[in-house]
């Protein structure tokens, strides 16, 4: 049978009413026992005349005035003289049992209530001191309560462990990127100034593209930050989905073409509260994924429509596709699949990061399935629609 756990304060209320009438049925039934003995000691003290006198009195028969008399005075002498005083000697004793018992299950409950808080104050500790890989037995709550601040706990671990993660590969991420630009920018200018190379118009062009990548790195982090963040102000209106990805396909529809690659587009209006400009940004982001990763398909295309609450807007390739494992990374700052997302390929590994920012912050999401007939990839940005 699955134990079920219940509130603290359900516990708490069953364990005072429990402790209650354990004290008081201890003190009841004790001093009970204690007045049976009591009487059958008396009883067994009468004498044959006396008992007689009693049994009629029980009986309400006719009962002399003197026998009555006397057996009055021996129940007081026999109570004066021995069962007062271990009338009061017994009180006390059930009395000091209600309180030790009391004391117990007092005790008993407090550890058994107190034992998940204990484990969070030992393990939050040991996060303070930088062990982030550390997660705290969720059998060990009692209560409802104290379940959800144990799994609360670990996921906030876990949530530390994956940002320390993501920070240390980040920061190495970011050195490799930022390093080959520099080292390019760094030599040319050197060889400039010794004179091993002519400050041609043909070599400035090549520095200003070194400065232009800097830059496009430098601009994508800061949007993923504050997107983040919750800093970023954005300008919120009401959007057609449709109207952004025509715009886009209008501007984009000759380079595209240029290339070889076919470029179709199917638009139903799909309105939502967002920033155009931000939308038409993750957007322009996926396009230029496909162009890169999926010319081989020679095929993309654009889609905007209702699924259910959300308005979606998607773009469709017939390029190699991405991996099952890949797709749960795809989104990862910095991240390339070792075939078809080298640094020799461009991209700084960033676009999609700042996709699923910009997703997020729309209170929506970005989803990588399957392309037309198992071929390529399709992204989908899915937004809260305006019904």
């Amino acid at each position: 049978m699955k134990y079920k756990r219940l509130h603290l304060r359900t516990q708490l209320s069953i364990a005072m009413i429990f402790t209650s009438v354990m004290a008081l049925a201890i003190f009841i039934f004790g001093m009970l026992g204690f007045y049976i003995y009591v009487q059958q000691r008396w009883l067994a003290s009468l004498s044959a005349n006396n008992r007689e006198t009693l049994t009629a009195l029980i009986e309400n028969d006719v009962v002399d005035a003197e026998a009555l008399t006397t057996l009055v005075n021996l129940f007081s002498i026999s109570w004066t003289e021995g069962y007062a005083a271990n009338e009061l000697s017994i009180l006390l004793t059930f009395v000091s049992l209600a309180i030790f018992c009391s004391v117990f299950i007092g005790i008993f409950m407090a550890r058994r209530l107190s034992k998940p808080i204990e484990s969070v104050t030992h393990a939050a500790l040991r996060v303070a001191s930088g062990d982030f890989d550390l997660q705290v037995d969720h059998k060990l709550a009692v209560s409802l309560e104290a379940r959800d601040l144990l799994i609360s706990f670990n996921k906030m671990t876990r949530y530390l462990e994956s940002a320390e993660r993501e920070s240390s590969e980040s920061a190495a991420a970011i050195a490799h990127e930022l390093r080959t630009p520099l080292t390019v920018l760094r030599g040319r200018l050197q060889g400039m100034s010794d004179g091993t190379f002519q400050a041609s118009q043909g070599s400035l062009e090549a520095l200003i593209g070194q400065v232009d990548t800097l830059s496009y790195i430098v601009n994508d982090l800061e949007t993923i930050s504050r997107l983040n963040s919750g800093q970023f102000k954005f300008e919120t209106d009401t959007v057609d989905l449709a109207d952004v990805a025509l715009s886009v396909v209008r501007s984009m529809a000759a380079e595209i073409e240029r290339n070889g690659m076919s470029f179709e587009h199917e638009l139903q209006p799909a309105l939502v509260r967002g920033d155009e400009a931000r939308i038409r940004q993750a957007l322009n982001a996926l396009i230029e994924n496909a162009k890169r990763y999926a010319s081989s398909g020679r095929f993309i295309a654009i889609g905007t429509g209702l699924s259910g609450k959300n308005a979606y807007i998607k773009v469709v390739d017939k390029g190699p596709g991405i991996s099952k494992f890949s797709r749960e990374r795809v989104f990862d700052r910095w991240w390339r699949a070792e075939s078809s997302r080298s640094r020799v390929e461009g991209g700084s590994g960033l676009g999609l990061s700042v996709v699923k920012a910009i997703a997020l912050a729309h209170r929506g999401d970005v989803k990588v399935l399957d392309g037309p007939q198992g071929k390529g990839v399709t992204f989908v940005i899915f937004i809260p629609s305006i019904k």
